[in-house]
């Protein structure tokens, strides 16, 4: 009797295990990454800005298989099939329609499963999404393709936290940066100073005057430096990056501030309005703002002499003198230097204005241009979905029967009264009403002529292809109504292309 009761308790143990060990065996896993598509004017991008994002993702361009993004979309690695279905536990059906390097098969790039990529869809939000998933392992089957793409993406948390630590630069407040520094972190630079505002000029990866002027009047503003001998003026040194960065995480930027005035202001051997021009410094200054004003048209030579006739010219423009033997003419006198500063800062807000107009002008013709290529894009894809529904409806619904009962000829019912030839109630029967309407439909439609023709009633390859781009267009026009698409723009931007 004990051997027996051992013999059940041991069968009792071994056998459980036995099951675990065999459904381990038909359980597969993939380890699933998350991607997403960047929109303009974003809190944060991944690379930094836009345009780089957009460059990473893909964004805008067809995808592997040639299909635009859409809600659902898997990247798998080759040895799955494009349109393969996949169910991902918990997280529903998707569906395999791009590849790239990234994404492997088991044992590659240290993975031990097949590597996916899920994309969710545009914008920060979806960003968060994507960074806060990261990296997960999950359970996964290969299901029929008629079955449909069902997903909830609210399910992946968005939490806020997941994309502050963006709000940093890893490599550029760690290096010193000058003159003769790499050309690559100069422009890094360049690109941090047009972030905030700073550097309005061209990306040269040259370390300018430009560059030189706005660091010397932080630093100056700062207290970092206590004048333009300093040996650090005007240079990317450790104290002067510390300060930045601190400013920057916490954005202590002013977008109106203009550091050309601040740079006037704090660099004192270079006002050369309060006093008489002494040295070559301020006599190259003084060349430059009547070359500016139009009364010195020759080489920038840094002589003395070479403005004393410009300098008449101002004065007898100005009505400060009138004859050459007059008290203060050819003179860098008082009233001539307090008058010379009003003309130059009208030139400068002159200067000032234009500058800001054209930037305003370039920016809304590029937010224009943003625009229509998004109103573009967003018709191809509303197409592109009109197309998928429409042939995936037909598809079902082409091979009812007369007297048949089903959804399938509900479906048809449905369609052939969005389509305006049904208008009874949908029974699901295909009975004389849904037999006269596909006849209406084809005669219509110039499919058969008269009612005892062969094809009368019946579903075949024409009448399901006129069908299918009448569904097609129906579906295209609700989309475009309930998305406010306006179809006049958009032909008139496809003629401009």
């Amino acid at each position: 009797m004990k051997k027996i009761l051992a013999a059940i308790i041991i069968t009792l143990l071994l056998v459980p295990n036995f099951i675990l060990k065999a459904e381990a065996k038909n359980t597969w896993y993939f380890v699933v990454t998350a991607y997403y598509s960047p929109l303009p004017n974003q809190n944060f991008y991944l690379t930094w800005n836009y345009k780089s994002e957009k460059r990473l993702n893909w964004q805008w361009i067809r995808w592997a298989s040639w299909k635009w993004v859409f809600s659902g979309m898997l990247a798998g690695p080759k040895n799955y099939k494009f349109w393969t279905k996949i169910y991902l536990e918990w997280l529903g059906v998707w569906e395999i329609s791009d590849r790239w390097w990234a994404i492997v098969s088991a044992w590659n790039r240290w993975y031990r499963n097949d590597r996916i990529d899920v994309w969710v869809w545009y914008g920060d939000e979806w960003l968060r999404r994507a960074l806060y998933w990261w990296k997960r392992t999950i359970k996964w089957r290969i299901i029929n393709k008629n079955n449909e793409v069902t997903l909830d993406y609210n399910i992946i948390s968005a939490p806020k936290w997941a994309t502050t630590w963006l709000k940093t630069v890893p490599n550029i407040f760690k290096k010193w940066i000058g003159k003769w520094s790499n050309y690559t972190n100069v422009v890094k630079l360049q690109t941090l100073l047009k972030e905030t505002w700073l550097y309005n000029w061209k990306m040269d990866w040259i370390y300018n005057n430009t560059i030189i002027d706005i660091i010397y009047s932080f630093q100056i503003k700062n207290w970092l430096i206590k004048s333009w001998r300093s040996y650090w003026a005007g240079y990317w040194w450790w104290t002067t990056r510390k300060l930045f960065l601190k400013k920057y995480l916490n954005w202590d930027f002013d977008k109106n501030t203009s550091y050309k005035k601040e740079i006037i202001n704090t660099k004192k051997e270079l006002n050369i309005f309060s006093w008489p021009v002494n040295n070559i410094d301020k006599i190259k200054k003084l060349q430059e703002i009547l070359n500016a004003l139009g009364y010195y048209n020759w080489k920038i030579t840094w002589v003395k002499k070479d403005i004393i006739d410009p300098i008449y010219d101002f004065q007898k423009s100005q009505g400060i003198v009138k004859y050459t033997y007059s008290p203060w003419a050819w003179s860098y006198w008082p009233k001539t230097r307090s008058s010379l500063e009003k003309e130059y800062k009208i030139y400068q807000d002159k200067i000032e204005k234009e500058r800001k107009e054209k930037i305003k002008i370039e920016e809304d013709i590029r937010k224009e241009q943003e625009r229509k290529d998004a109103l573009e894009k967003k018709y191809e894809y509303l197409k592109e979905l009109s197309i998928k529904n429409a042939t995936k409806k037909i598809n079902y619904i082409w091979e009812s029967k007369f007297w048949e009962v089903s959804h399938r000829v509900r479906d048809l019912q449905n369609t052939l009264k969005e389509l305006g030839y049904f208008e009874f109630k949908d029974t699901a029967i295909y009975w004389d009403k849904t037999k006269d309407s596909i006849i209406k439909y084809q005669i219509d439609n110039n499919i058969i002529s008269t009612q005892d023709d062969l094809w009368a009633w019946i579903i075949g390859p024409k009448t399901k292809k006129v069908l299918k781009n009448d569904l097609q267009n129906k579906i295209l026009k609700d989309l475009v109504i309930s998305e406010k698409i306006n179809i006049k723009e958009l032909v008139v931007i496809k003629k401009e292309a």
